[in-house]
């Protein structure tokens, strides 16, 4: 990525192209595994947390991945109360070095309908500009599975613990596409936090999700 004096000296068709790379979403194994249990836990419900860490030039650096206890939930909505955020805004500010980076939550299963990393207009309406939203798919299967996970070609995660199968997406806004967008957001999927739906001028784009589980598996 070209960024400072290198972007003003590089020729024209170097910095369009910098500007074409997705941001890049690096998880831990910590965070990996917090987002997988508390989507296995409210199975076949939806899961619903925040996203702590750090920005730096273009990636986003998750270092906790915490989910919301007090929640309401559904098959496919999750709502967090505003009272409630706010008390969470509150005690964040006495950790400087941590800023909240976005949400994730689930994509569950129903019956005989696959769950898939794909936006609902409701993610995409709640969705605020700066921040990232992660969306875990979940599908349960008859046979257990070898513990497996990969990074894939579409710029997903994917693996297998047990009889769940789970594929892991990051969106995110490009910040020369949002300039000027109004109004205030809440968080993914129909989760309220105290904000309200706005229509978005463009749709947010796919970052490419890096995590030490499976950087020795590309497919």
């Amino acid at each position: 990525m070209l960024n400072g004096a290198a972007a003003l000296m590089a020729p024209p068709s170097e910095v369009k192209a910098a500007r074409k790379q997705p941001a890049q979403v690096y998880l831990n194994e910590n965070v990996l595994m917090g987002m997988v249990l508390s989507t296995v836990e409210v199975f076949k419900k939806e899961c619903f947390g925040m996203l702590l860490g750090y920005r730096a030039d273009g990636k986003y650096i998750v270092e906790h991945a915490i989910p919301y206890q007090s929640v309401r939930r559904g098959h496919n909505w999750t709502e967090l109360r505003s009272d409630k955020w706010k008390i969470i805004k509150g005690i964040l500010r006495n950790f400087p070095k941590l800023d909240i980076l976005g949400d994730y939550h689930s994509h569950t299963m129903y019956r005989d309908i696959r769950a898939s990393v794909t936006l609902s207009e409701d993610d995409i309406a709640y969705m605020e500009p700066h921040e990232l939203q992660i969306v875990v798919a979940i599908n349960q299967h008859e046979h257990r599975r070898a513990w497996s996970w990969s990074v894939n070609a579409d710029r997903t995660l994917s693996g297998w613990i047990d009889r769940y199968h789970f594929r892991i997406a990051a969106y995110y806004y490009d910040r020369r596409s949002v300039i000027g967008k109004g109004g205030t957001g809440g968080n993914g999927n129909g989760n309220g936090n105290g904000h309200g739906p706005r229509k978005p001028l463009t749709r947010p784009r796919m970052a490419q999700i890096l995590c030490p589980i499976a950087m020795g598996a590309v497919r």
